[in-house]
């Protein structure tokens, strides 16, 4: 017999060969999970007396449970994690009906509300995020919740909520890139940080493992860490350059008393919803990665999360309905961030010449004075000069042609379209037929604090 051991993502596995017999066994792969083309899967569970992780294999219709499990010819065997890392890592014992999601994301979000003191929005948004991990494979990046402020025992109240409730939640603290990178990979844990810096490495690495499908390297290995994030610190400021993908929550003090959450209590809670949330994931995996839902109404930079947040109810049109009035705040920040971004104050411009002059021409310079006068009601005094202006438009996919006057631009309906679709997908203000009072920006009327009507 010879034993050829190879390395699934720093996880060493088997595969075991009879030759000279012509009997060859089935191979063996160390897995922490798998999910297969027929829609069965292996899962990575509890229950094993001596404390190791057992496997939970799901065809459709029945259940095997094991330290081994066979599918398609290949026998599967849980994954030989350090023991630190199983010592805190929660599993699942069994797998439980959830009822509806409704039910299951109501129950959840109520034990939010209860123990954390969380408003019933926030609460909503951080039960899609506990749901999300559990069907994390059908989202294209990976959502980030954020919690700061000075209110520690409450942020430290719902951190260990999501321990006991997210998928393969592992508490960390002193966090580095090289400690991260340390972990296996494909493991899909739910990462809960606990510091109060991070350094701008740290920062790249956690959005670069938030991206499905895309490896790190390290070490001659490729690295896959995919998985949610949650980030608890303890700066009392919201104005972190954190990512589109996150949810910030802002744990300041309520006054209001909350019911003691010992560890027998946390217990219960934890083998409850972590069965039920298994059963969760086994019915609704399929039709999360399989959902197409039009984010298209959200700014640019939020779609990924909106998508993300719809994944998490795959099978309730309604509760995805509920992420636009969920997210509508945090759409509106970032619209407002992006009313002076160079490329929203371009498409304005072009939009403004346009609808003065639909079928003309514009030249460069006339078109960058009237995006010098939108940024300066916006409260940006800067100066546009024409040629660097002229290579916005470019980039934008605007075509300009010179004559002896200069570069001119053909206002056509097509550019007109496009300035439109561009305005749509940079989350800029919205237009209409005559979005900018009568056209010229230096008869544009004005909104608070110097914005532009629209």
């Amino acid at each position: 017999m010879n034993k050829v051991e190879a390395k699934n993502g720093g996880v060493p596995f088997k595969r075991n060969e009879y030759r000279g017999t012509g009997a060859i066994s089935a191979p063996s792969s160390a897995t922490s999970g798998e999910i297969f083309p027929d829609g069965n899967m292996i899962e990575l569970i509890g229950g094993d007396p001596n404390g190791n992780p057992r496997l939970l294999l799901w065809d459709g219709t029945s259940e095997t449970a094991g330290p081994v499990v066979e599918h398609s010819g290949v026998q599967y065997e849980a994954a030989q994690l350090p023991g630190s890392v199983l010592r805190e890592l929660i599993l699942p014992l069994r797998s439980d009906p959830h009822g509806t999601t409704r039910e299951l994301l109501t129950d959840i979000c109520k034990l939010v509300e209860d123990f954390v003191g969380l408003p019933r929005k926030r609460a909503s948004l951080v039960g899609r995020f506990v749901l999300c991990s559990w069907v994390v494979e059908a989202v294209l990046v990976a959502p980030l919740l954020v919690l700061f402020g000075p209110d520690i025992a409450r942020a430290n109240r719902l951190v260990e909520l999501l321990r006991r409730l997210c998928r393969h939640a592992l508490l960390l603290t002193a966090v580095t890139p090289a400690g991260i990178s340390s972990l296996a990979s494909e493991a899909r844990y739910t990462y809960i940080i606990s510091q109060s810096s991070h350094s701008d490495k740290m920062r790249r690495l956690l959005d670069d493992a938030s991206s499905r499908d895309r490896k790190i390297p390290f070490r001659g290995r490729l690295l896959d860490l995919f998985g949610l994030q949650v980030i608890h610190t303890d700066s009392a400021l919201g104005g972190e350059p954190w990512p589109s993908r996150s949810i910030q929550i802002s744990m300041v003090p309520t006054g209001q008393k909350l019911p003691p959450m010992d560890t027998e209590l946390l217990d219960q809670i934890t083998n409850e919803f972590q069965a039920k949330l298994l059963g969760f994931r086994r019915a609704n995996l399929g039709a999360a990665r399989r959902l197409q839902f039009d984010a298209s109404k959200f700014t640019f930079a939020l779609r990924d999360l909106a998508c993300s947040m719809a994944a998490a109810t795959p099978d309730d049109p309604e509760l995805q309905a509920e992420v636009f009035e969920l997210l509508q705040e945090q759409d509106a920040e970032l619209r407002s961030e992006k009313w002076i971004d160079p490329n929203v104050v371009a498409v304005e411009a072009v939009l403004v010449a346009y609808f003065e002059s639909p079928g003309g021409i514009a030249y460069v310079s006339d078109l960058a004075e009237i995006a010098q006068e939108i940024s300066r009601r916006r409260g940006e005094e800067i100066t546009i000069d024409p040629g660097v202006f002229g290579k916005y438009l470019k980039d934008l996919g605007f075509t300009t042609k010179r004559d002896a006057k200069g570069k001119k631009l053909h206002l056509t309906e097509a550019v007109r379209d496009r300035a439109e679709q561009l305005a749509r997908d940079f989350g800029g203000p919205e237009t209409d037929d005559n979005p900018l009072a009568d056209g010229r920006a230096g008869r544009m009327e004005t909104g608070p604090a110097g914005e532009v009507c629209t």
